[in-house]
């Protein structure tokens, strides 16, 4: 049977407290743990937090009795309670009595105020890494506020299990909503505070991050992960083992929670916490996607066209080197619609390896499925708001690491260097090229590096160029690279035998429409350089690599003589 603090109870744990102080001031006082979680039974111990001004003992515990129940009393000086606050001076051992649901009896405003103040610190600890972990998805976020409660709750649990029973405790199905509104409180006034600063931006009952606030954390310095300063604060616990309330308190909860569920085993424990991710949400056409979404591809066919509609689906594999790609075929009412699906693996050893030799000191390239996932979604949703030609992102699952997007039919523009190199094409198709070079230079100036731009990673459409593959792109990082790739993979279609004077008609209407869109010559330039073309030279025959690389450096600086000249006669 569960049962409440009545009053006297109250007055009496009071009067301990004051007991403790003798002379010092009480700074403040306030109840924690089972009798506030709402779970007690009649041999739960009250839990108390006193904070004292001038307590030369900084830290102790006391166990008392009144009226038949055991008193359990944390006791910290207040300038050392202040500390673990503000940086986990203690392994937050006493700090986190006030993130969790607690009832004060001394000084409210004082215990308000920390709260606040260590909610905030939590909330910018786990936006940071959420920014770390997903650099580019971080910019589309949408995330409820309770991710913040559950995803302290899954890191601590997890380096600390003991501590799961609390949690799930607090978290029963009777008591979830009641310990859910009480800790939410300190956490909205927390993002408050954010949102002034500008770090967050309040969304329809979400947060977004700025924009700013993301750039500054991927600037910084690398620093101690949350993951580690975890490890660091949980690792001062031994030293508080010395108070006997820290062993006692989680045999407690370990008791109050087998009462309940007798034939839960320990292994499952963590499985029952609620999984943080479900809290972070990303925007697609057909409804918002948590980061805990496990849909597969027959389950989002499905949400594109309801069941008693969709009369056939069709899924092919059209390969894929490093990812598996799926053409998703969707009929409604006779009509078809197609989509493509991407899931992106992590790269084995073996194709990485070769990846890493090829590019070495040059760029690098992402390896994991999560992070080429991610990017594939963020600068696609962001070139897409910018007005670009690519295909419409419909949904995303991260959990198996799948995209679907619009399936864009055109010719895949290596094929039209192909025919350009061999002579069976057009010169009209030179405006493609130029096309593409405008694109890309357009991309650059809103900081967009596409990383894989290879002809083959470009469709073009009634005249329109469209970016497909955006796995590689970043809003940080190589533009020369992307000149470079284009050039001179361009190249190697040639045969070792052809003449350079077709490969070098391409550059140049691509370095075109590169400049005339706004490309910087210095990108142009490097281009030109040892750095990238030592990496071609693998499968570019040499005097390809040599005509490309000489028009490079020469329109690069008649660009900046064409400048210099006009500036002259403004003068």
């Amino acid at each position: 049977m569960v049962i409440q603090l009545n009053e006297n109870l109250k007055e009496g744990v009071l009067e301990l407290c004051k007991d403790i102080a003798g002379s010092r001031q009480i700074v403040a006082v306030c109840l924690y743990g089972p009798w506030v979680y709402g779970y007690a039974d009649k041999k739960t111990s009250i839990d108390l937090l006193l904070v004292l001004d001038n307590f030369t003992l900084r830290l102790n515990t006391y166990s008392e009795t009144v009226d038949g129940v055991n008193i359990s009393i944390l006791a910290i000086n207040r300038s050392d309670f202040e500390r673990d606050v503000k940086r986990g001076w203690l392994g937050e051992f006493f700090a986190e009595k006030v993130t969790f649901p607690y009832e004060p009896l001394i000084n409210e405003e004082y215990l308000r105020l920390h709260e606040v103040k260590i909610k905030k610190r939590i909330v910018s600890e786990l936006l940071e890494n959420l920014i770390l972990e997903f650099p580019e998805s971080s910019h589309e976020f949408l995330i409820k506020p309770e991710y913040f409660i559950y995803e302290i709750m899954m890191r601590k649990a997890r380096l600390f299990p003991p501590v799961t029973y609390s949690f799930l405790n607090m978290s029963a199905r009777n008591l979830r909503r009641k310990n859910m509104e009480t800790m939410m409180g300190g956490y909205l006034k927390a993002l408050e505070e954010l949102a002034k600063e500008k770090q967050v931006i309040p969304f329809n009952g979400h947060i977004k991050l700025t924009r700013n606030y993301i750039a500054a954390v991927k600037k910084r310095k690398p620093r101690l992960p949350l993951f580690l300063k975890l490890v660091q604060r949980i690792a001062l616990l031994p030293i508080l083992n010395v108070f006997s309330e820290s062993t006692s308190s989680l045999i407690q909860d370990q008791r109050l929670f087998m009462k309940a569920n007798q034939k839960v085993r320990a292994d499952e424990l963590l499985s029952r916490l609620e999984d943080p991710k479900k809290y972070v949400l990303l925007p697609t056409p057909l409804g918002a996607v948590s980061l805990s979404d496990k849909f597969d591809i027959k389950d989002v066919a499905r949400k594109i066209i309801p069941d008693g509609e969709l009369s056939r689906m069709r899924v092919k594999n059209i390969g894929g080197v490093l990812n598996d790609v799926f053409v998703l075929a969707l009929t409604e009412n006779g009509k078809e619609q197609r989509f493509v699906v991407k899931r992106f693996r992590d790269w084995s050893n073996l194709k990485w390896l070769s990846l890493a030799i090829w590019s070495f000191g040059t760029t690098a390239f992402a390896v994991l499925g999560q992070s080429r996932l991610e990017r594939e979604y963020a600068i696609n949703k962001f070139l897409h708001s910018k007005g670009f030609p690519v295909p419409k992102i419909l949904y995303i699952s991260h959990k198996e690491r799948l995209i679907f997007e619009e399936f864009v039919e055109g010719e895949k523009l290596d094929e039209t260097v192909k025919g350009i190199l061999s002579s069976k094409k057009d010169v009209k198709d030179m405006l493609l090229v130029r096309e593409v070079g405008r694109k890309i230079a357009e991309a650059h100036r809103l900081g967009v590096s596409l990383g894989d731009c290879k002809p083959e990673n470009f469709v073009t459409k009634d005249g329109q160029v469209f970016f497909l593959d955006l796995e590689q792109a970043t809003r940080d990082g190589d533009k020369t690279w992307d000149v470079a790739e284009f050039l001179y993979y361009s190249g190697h279609y040639s045969s070792p035998m052809s003449s350079s004077n077709a490969a070098s008609i391409i550059a140049k209407n691509f370095i075109q429409g590169y400049l005339e869109a706004g490309g910087k010559t210095e990108t142009v330039k490097k281009a030109a350089s040892a750095r990238y073309t030592k990496v071609f030279s693998v499968f570019t025959p040499l005097h390809i690599i040599m005509a490309i690389s000489n028009i490079c450096r020469k329109m690069g600086n008649d660009q900046v003589k064409d400048k210099s000249e006009n500036s002259q006669r403004g003068m």
